[in-house]
């Protein structure tokens, strides 16, 4: 009995890490602190652009060079006389997706940027994982508990992926050791 659920567990973590790899080859992570150019949101991909007459001049940030390096932006663009700052922003992130859009008024030369909270996904992937450690009690006595969640696909707010935790109680004998690998759904909020 135990040597099938040692099969099982291992089976299990081949599959976890081998989903793990391939979503991070699909769905790579943005990285941190670097500067990269926006993807087009949906609505606008297919359009056209037009150039349009200013009749102000353009309103922009002062501070040029060190301005864009303190926004990170690229080396090429932070060199750039050409390009200035006319917008910077900073979204909360959480699961929603979420739409930036800038305008400029062609009257004025001000621009105003938009951050529009999309609603979660239908069907999406799930890339992300977890891991924690918690001290507790456990039937009565301290314990130490470690646990790893990956996610595999969302549907709206319900997250279905995997789950696995090793229970041990702080003071009792290995023996006493809980086990649990298994699927599940969770609701994020």
């Amino acid at each position: 009995m135990i040597l099938w659920l040692l099969l099982a567990a291992a089976a299990g973590v081949a599959i976890l890490l081998g989903w793990m790899l391939f979503m991070r080859s699909v769905l790579p992570p943005a990285p941190v602190n670097v500067s990269v150019p926006a993807v087009a949101a949906g609505e606008i991909r297919a359009i056209p652009k037009t150039a349009v007459a200013i009749r102000a001049p353009v309103k922009v940030y002062r501070g040029g060079a060190p301005l864009k390096r303190r926004l990170n932006l690229p080396q090429p663009v932070a060199d750039n006389a050409a390009q200035q700052v006319i917008a910077a922003s900073q979204v909360r992130a959480d699961d929603h997706p979420q739409t930036i859009t800038t305008l400029i008024n062609t009257e004025t030369g001000d621009s105003e940027t938009y951050v529009r909270r999309d609603p979660l996904p239908w069907l999406a992937w799930d890339a992300r994982g977890e891991a924690a450690m918690y001290v507790g009690i456990q039937r009565g006595g301290p314990a130490l508990r470690l646990e790893a969640r990956q996610g595999m696909v969302q549907i709206k707010a319900l997250h279905v992926g995997v789950i696995g935790s090793v229970d041990q109680p702080l003071g009792g004998a290995p023996r006493d050791t809980d086990y649990f690998i298994g699927a599940g759904v969770w609701a994020k909020w």
